[in-house]
């Protein structure tokens, strides 16, 4: 794969740009409601261009094992749906609540197969320095916006007979709920960051 400069953000952390526009980050260190579930929505501008940023889950994860998602998880008895996608964002890739903007409540998805619902925020992201949660997460991508205009969705028969949605990028594929939040929010994402910028 073709490699274009590396950009260091901090000193653990390096971005690697390459031909396809996405940026891979890869960071070493060392009571609950199970059907409501509460993510972030990140946005970071990069280069004056706008990025949604995705995890991969560990493969040491009971669920959903090395697959591509947005930072977020189940909600505690105790907090609300934004408190609980904001600490998953700290949790998983180490971005405080001072560095976060919550832009937009995004339409609840229900995963197919497990019944979770899901409660997606927008997340504007002031900070450059992330720390992976490596019991949770393996790798940080960040994805421009703009291909998600340019790159049609497939429609994916499973098993079951239930169909999802995946995007495909040369080394990279986001499907299932992830792929269906952004299939059902990009208008209003795009929308929303248009009203902040003129802000």
């Amino acid at each position: 794969m073709e490699l274009f400069p590396l950009f260091l953000i901090s000193p653990i952390t390096f971005v690697v740009l390459t031909q396809h526009q996405w940026l891979k980050v890869i960071i070493f260190r060392d009571v609950i409601t199970i059907n409501l579930s509460a993510v972030c929505v990140p946005v970071i501008y990069l280069m004056n261009e706008p990025y949604l940023i995705f995890i991969r889950r560990s493969r040491k994860l009971h669920h959903h094992p090395g697959q591509i998602a947005f930072p977020g998880g189940f909600v505690k008895e105790s907090e609300s749906l934004d408190q609980a996608a904001l600490r998953e964002l700290k949790e998983e890739i180490g971005v405080e609540k001072e560095s976060c903007r919550i832009l937009e409540r995004l339409n609840d998805i229900t995963t197919i197969s497990s019944k979770i619902r899901i409660t997606p925020f927008l997340v504007l992201i002031s900070t450059n320095k992330f720390a992976l949660n490596h019991e949770e997460v393996e790798e940080i991508y960040f994805v421009k916006l703009a291909l998600f205009e340019q790159t049609k969705y497939e429609e994916v028969i499973m098993p079951d007979g239930n169909v999802t949605l995946r995007y495909r990028f040369p080394g990279l594929v986001i499907w299932g709920a992830t792929a269906r939040i952004i299939k059902n929010s990009l208008e209003e994402i795009l929308k929303k960051l248009k009203e902040v910028n003129q802000e």
